[in-house]
């Protein structure tokens, strides 16, 4: 089943809002089975959206819009939509109840769907929402299912969840074509080219399933896409395709699909029994953060301090003022200090101190800008390790909390 995305909006256009609304329906829609063809944005120009829906309908089964739903003299998705299957009317603040007659008028059903109730063919149907007021529209027509539905990402989630992505699996089922289907194992601790060489010449096991490598500042994905008729074929098939995966490369492999490498670490120090903490200078709390946004940390992570001054490293971890001026704050020796400071300091089975030079200033021909030290310090060992990223600030901070991430992995898994 082939879906196109339509996001209207002039501050979308621009660039003043993120489109992450188009990001989480195409990867919803894609974890069921359906084909992503397109993502467009539109400005909230009535023409500009007539005319892309019409260039889409070619080529896709679902046409799915967010934006335009609201109150706004600039919403004007449900109106475009209304003359588009051939009304004039639905002009006014009751746009509901003229929509009711526009349908009534024609010969045809408009009913307030709730979730999981069935679409009837040919129908125009109002989506309830969970959480606003604004409902969704849906149209099956002409072999095509429009559905529009209001930009606020939550509003939007809600409809997706409890009307688009029930109805789009039971068509698909009804319908017994073959689906794709995609599973992704996570890599930490090597590069994109080391692992595509361990793993090997994919075509000489795919058999026609996809592999992907999708690299990113914590490690690289590895994507599987599977296509059968049957879900017990695709389970069948992605089963192998990852047990050769993980023959292959299965030492650098922390999870799967959704999972987190913060959250995975986590998992490790519960069954254990384990805690840690942090002390971090140039991450500035990202590592703190990534433990946070895991549901239930509190059970093994402990706080942190976020010394980025020589003076706050001293007062806060007890790190030594001599090593301060001798080898600097960006330093083997001040990182292990950090690390072991804030394991004491919060009583933890680890403590993990970053101490870097992020940029775009303050590196020297002996410490350019990107050198990162990452200490974690244990109940039996303590390792530092010295890393070397490049110029830009806001990755190296990111690659510094992969990193680090990476190395208590290694240790706790």
């Amino acid at each position: 089943m082939n879906v196109a995305l339509i996001t209207i909006g002039d501050e979308v256009l621009i660039g003043q809002i993120i489109n992450r609304n188009a990001a989480w329906i195409a990867d919803a829609v894609t974890r069921i089975g359906c084909t992503v063809v397109e993502h467009c944005v539109v400005a909230d120009d009535s023409s500009q959206l007539t005319q892309t829906i019409d260039r889409l309908r070619a080529s896709c089964d679902v046409l799915l819009l967010t934006g335009g739903l609201g109150p706004t003299h600039d919403d004007i998705t449900k109106h475009v939509l209304a003359e588009y299957f051939g009304d004039d009317l639905v002009e006014s603040a009751e746009w509901m109840e003229h929509l009711r007659l526009w349908m009534a008028m024609r010969g045809r059903e408009i009913t307030l769907r709730n979730a999981g109730q069935a679409l009837t063919p040919s129908t125009a149907q109002l989506l309830t929402n969970p959480i606003g007021t604004a409902p969704g529209l849906l149209f099956d027509r002409d072999d095509i299912v429009i559905v529009a539905m209001p930009g606020v990402p939550d509003e939007m989630k809600g409809i997706m969840r409890d009307h688009v992505l029930p109805l789009l699996t039971s068509q698909m089922l009804e319908g017994g074509k073959a689906v794709t289907q995609y599973h992704t194992l996570l890599t930490t601790g090597i590069a994109e080219s080391t692992l595509a060489d361990l793993i090997g010449e994919p075509d000489t096991f795919l058999n026609g399933s996809s592999l992907a490598f999708l690299p990113n500042y914590q490690g690289v994905r590895l994507r599987i896409g599977v296509t059968a008729d049957s879900q017990q074929e695709r389970d069948r098939e992605r089963m192998r395709v990852a047990s050769i995966l993980r023959e292959r490369a299965g030492r650098f492999i922390f999870g799967h699909d959704d999972q987190t490498l913060a959250s995975v670490v986590g998992h490790h120090l519960v069954e254990r029994g384990e805690t840690v903490s942090v002390a971090e200078s140039c991450t500035g709390g990202l590592l703190g953060a990534a433990f946070t946004d895991v549901p239930g940390s509190s059970a093994w992570f402990r706080g942190g301090v976020i010394t980025y001054s020589n003076m706050a490293k001293e007062q806060e971890l007890g790190v030594s003022s001599s090593d301060l001026l001798r080898v600097g704050a960006v330093s083997e020796e001040v990182a292990l200090q950090m690390a072991t400071g804030v394991q004491a300091k919060y009583v933890t089975t680890y403590g993990v101190g970053i101490t870097g030079i992020a940029g775009p200033d303050g590196g020297t021909p002996g410490k350019p800008v990107g050198t990162v030290w990452i200490s974690v310090a244990g109940p039996v060992k303590n390792t530092t390790v010295r890393f070397q990223f490049g110029t830009d600030r806001r990755i190296n901070r990111e690659r510094s909390v992969g990193a680090a991430l990476g190395m208590l992995w290694k240790i706790v898994r």
